[in-house]
């Protein structure tokens, strides 16, 4: 029973994490009628970053009681203050703390599922990352009919109820032996994966518009996108689990082809399925290393994955429109060049 509360809170505290990436976003409109301009908003971002990066760190701690109820507790404290904030400043600090809990969240959130079934570590990490693109896609549903402060006090009071349902989450396992192979062609491989999710997510868009389609259907299939990254980890979870690498690798070539498609006007709009077959990618490279590393290597992967899905959907600013498709095409050929470096390693270990 105690394992069942636990992978609920898992699940919800997922869930709370794609709220915090999507409030922003979301938020913009108010924050912009309350403090009359967007460009302090930039001090709301950097603060975030900084907690997620301290979170993350954190994270790698085996102890997860109290950490991870207490990160959940400041969350939900966070999220009751915001709509008081008189100004950005205050928001910063408020920021912080929500960047703090989602580093928390995500190391423990993950890695606390993989150590209750280990059996399954590679199918219900899958299923129970659905929750974070539930949270993504639902928060800016829910802040178009809810008012803004009535949104964030059931954030916060759902943040509370999941600190409750983690009390007393056992401690991350330490590694039976010693872990063989190396950990790069995994950090990297992560690394690569976010950066080509966020470079879809931004910058396609813009492709599209290059191509003559209206920026309201971009909008539609940039939400069609982020559904099916969300269906894509529910509905091939047990697929991949069988044989994760290669199936990885089998996924990436329907990428690849559906970003040829993507030069085109017409076979453009499908690039949301290339979402549906992305989906699957991180919580499998997840389930590896810490079945074949340890907990502690799970943060290495989380400041990969922030760094690539930083670093790399900003030098696609660089490019021209015409080089859009080119560079997702490219980055999707180097992502399944490096999963096949990994496959190499797990044989040679």
């Amino acid at each position: 029973m105690r394992s069942v509360r636990f992978l609920a809170g898992s699940f919800l505290a997922l869930f709370l994490v794609g709220v915090i990436v999507a409030l922003p976003g979301a938020a913009l409109p108010y924050w912009r009628e309350r403090y009359g301009t967007e460009e302090g908003a930039s001090l709301y971002f950097a603060a975030l970053l900084l907690g997620l990066l301290l979170g993350v760190r954190l994270g790698q701690q085996e102890r997860r009681h109290p950490l991870l109820p207490l990160a959940l507790g400041l969350v939900g404290l966070a999220f009751l203050g915001l709509p008081f904030a008189p100004s950005y400043a205050w928001m910063a600090l408020l920021a912080f703390l929500l960047g703090l809990g989602e580093g928390v969240m995500n190391v423990h959130g993950n890695s606390l599922v993989g150590e209750l079934y280990p059996e399954r570590r590679v199918e219900l990490l899958n299923r129970v990352n659905v929750a974070f693109g539930l949270g993504a896609v639902l928060t800016p549903l829910a802040l178009g009919s809810l008012p803004y402060a009535a949104f964030l006090a059931l954030a916060g009071l759902l943040a509370f109820v999941t600190s409750a349902l983690v009390l007393g989450a056992p401690p991350a396992e330490k590694p039976k032996e010693r872990p063989r192979g190396a950990l790069w062609p995994f950090l990297l491989t992560v690394g690569l994966y976010t950066g080509l999710e966020g470079a879809l997510a931004t910058w396609n868009r813009v492709w599209l518009e290059a191509l003559g389609h209206a920026t309201a259907l971009g909008g539609l299939l940039l939400t069609l996108y982020w559904l099916f990254l969300a269906l894509g980890r529910l509905l091939l979870a047990g697929r991949v689990a069988k044989d994760p690498l290669r199936a990885l690798r089998g996924l990436l070539l329907g990428v690849m082809g559906l970003l040829l498609l993507n030069f085109l006007p017409q076979t453009a709009l499908l690039f949301p399925l290339a979402g549906f077959l992305l989906g699957p990618l991180f919580s499998t490279l997840f389930a590896l290393v810490q079945a074949r590393f340890g907990h502690r290597a799970l943060g290495g992967l989380m400041y990969a994955g922030a760094a690539g899905g930083t670093l790399i959907p900003g030098l696609f600013a660089l490019l021209p429109d015409r080089g859009i498709p080119l560079g997702l095409f490219a980055l999707s050929l180097a992502l399944y060049l490096l999963l096949r470096g990994a496959e190499r390693e797990v044989v040679r270990a």
